[in-house]
């Protein structure tokens, strides 16, 4: 999975870099702007109506439907039955709204900026229903431990998204200029091929299924789903909880985005903030996401045979990788997060927005692991409470930066997103723990695990100086051979430092990989 996620995320960036050089990646590109806003509705929407419930209520339940023979397979029918049933309606209806749901995403647009975006909509919205036909069939072969072609489908997908934006480079007008350049088969070609790419990944996954003998029947009915209601209620608050804050960030950011336009300033926006966001995830999508889905089907057996400590120890496996990693990626986007940016894109406006959410990228690791663990014991209570803090200080962050200058307004959103992230880590902590103590278990001390953050706080503290310091010796070069070389210097320096410090101050996180 990691192998897969890695050329996935590769892929990925190689997309991203395309697609900037096609449409931009600040607020001097309307088009950047507006697809932004086009392209990422689909996957918000997807979380609002049905990704977050079917990450928590999929996996455990067809676990447990496994070792209920014939009556557990009809259960496993009716719920996906209703999934992608529902689905379908939800993309159909959704499709038809994309005027409203632009303008709740952008309200402070006008006529024409918002009249391209959904124009653009109008072909992505349908990546709903593949979206949610990529998870269904994803968390299948997951609870049947097959995660390779999961893992896999995505790079296919990436390769497909590539594939049309070098068509909307190299055979159309730029997409660099005003509302009014763009003509309908700009926006077909475009918005089209990346709601084919999220077609065929989805469609891909059919062959796994067919090798597995896994047959799905159309079966009606709620019989034997009366008790994940309860799971699906709380963590359906939560997605809603998430989509409301993101409302207040998108209109703040492509507020910001629309005003440094009008005041002919290059400067960081709604996709500045989206592109961030890909880099950031780089390390928690390759390592985080590949751990917790291998983990959480062992998870849901264990939960399944009521055995807590087991379950306690998995959680505590995977949080201390997870903390390794992040922690080295912290050090090496804060030191070098604008030269990454002017290597990859050309734009170090991206990086400084980088630096400032990557500093919160730790705490949306853990958060994530133990919002993983609470699912496995059927518990959304814990991971709606985590959620609803996260939102709430990251709306409030996205308000506060309203105040700010239009230059510096994403910049703060940024700042409020990693303030909230860190305090939902504590709060999935205390969560998680007052959940195993009502079940009848210890959870298992955490003094060395706090320790163990403590030596990894100094040393990306240490590796973070480092990189800042060369880069400020050397100074940034104009010409890309030089940035690049830079970057690898810098970037071998940040992480040989950081594996040096950790490994001096008693940090055997590597040691312990290997061995497992």
């Amino acid at each position: 999975m990691m192998a897969a996620t890695l050329v996935s995320r590769a892929l990925g960036f190689l997309k991203a870099i395309l697609l900037v050089a096609a449409i931009g990646g600040t607020s001097e590109a309307i088009g950047g702007q507006t697809f932004e806003i086009a392209n990422s509705a689909p996957t918000y929407l997807f979380a609002l109506v049905a990704g977050g419930v079917l990450g928590a209520v999929l996996v455990p339940q067809i676990v447990r439907n496994l070792h209920d023979g014939p009556a557990g397979q009809e259960n496993t029918d009716r719920l996906l039955t209703i999934v992608l049933v529902g689905g379908a309606v939800a993309a159909v209806v959704l499709t038809l709204c994309a005027p409203g749901i632009v303008w709740i995403y952008a309200t402070t647009w006008s006529a024409q900026w918002r009249g391209l975006a959904t124009s653009m909509a109008y072909w992505c919205l349908p990546q709903i229903f593949f979206l949610i036909a990529f998870a269904v069939l994803s968390q299948v072969l997951n609870a049947r431990g097959v995660f390779g072609a999961p893992a896999w489908a995505p790079a296919v997908s990436n390769l497909l998204g590539i594939s049309g934006i070098l068509v909307f480079l190299f055979l159309l007008p730029s997409g660099l200029g005003t509302v009014d350049s763009w003509s309908p088969l700009m926006i077909a070609v475009l918005s089209g091929s990346a709601t084919l790419a999220i077609a065929i990944q989805a469609l891909l996954l059919l062959i796994p299924l067919r090798r597995i003998g896994f047959r799905m029947r159309l079966r009606w009915g709620l019989g034997g789903l009366g008790h994940m209601s309860t799971l699906a209620g709380w963590t359906l608050l939560g997605v809603v909880a998430g989509q409301a804050a993101y409302l207040v960030t998108s209109n703040v950011a492509s507020n910001a985005g629309k005003t440094l336009k009008e005041l002919g300033v290059d400067g960081p926006s709604l996709n500045s903030l989206s592109m961030a966001y890909l880099l950031m995830l780089l390390p928690h999508g390759i390592v985080t996401v590949s751990l917790t889905t291998a983990l959480y089907t062992r998870m849901s057996g264990s939960a399944a045979r009521n055995n807590l400590s087991e379950i306690d120890a998995l959680s505590t496996l995977a949080s201390k990788p997870v903390a390794y990693v992040a922690m080295a990626a912290t050090a090496a986007f804060v030191a070098l997060g604008p030269l990454i940016t002017e290597v990859l894109f050309g734009k170090p406006i991206i990086g400084h927005v980088l630096q400032v959410l990557a500093i919160g990228l730790v705490g949306f690791s853990q958060a994530c692991v133990l919002n993983r663990t609470s699912f496995a014991l059927q518990d959304a209570r814990g991971p709606f409470t985590t959620q609803l803090v996260i939102a709430v200080l990251s709306a409030a962050g996205a308000a506060a930066a309203l105040l700010l200058p239009p230059e510096l307004t994403v910049i703060g959103i940024a700042a409020g997103i990693s303030i909230a992230n860190f305090a939902g880590w504590l709060t999935a902590y205390l969560s998680l723990r007052r959940t195993l103590r009502n079940r009848g278990h210890v959870p298992a001390g955490q003094r060395p695990l706090a320790f163990g953050y403590v030596r990894l706080l100094a040393a990306a503290i240490v590796s973070t100086a480092a990189g800042l310091s060369l880069v400020a010796y050397t100074g940034t070069p104009t010409g890309f051979v030089g940035q690049v070389t830079l970057l690898a210097a810098a970037g071998t320096c940040v992480l040989t430092v950081f594996i040096a410090v950790s490994w001096i101050l008693g940090d055997r996180t590597l040691n312990n990989l290997r061995r497992r």
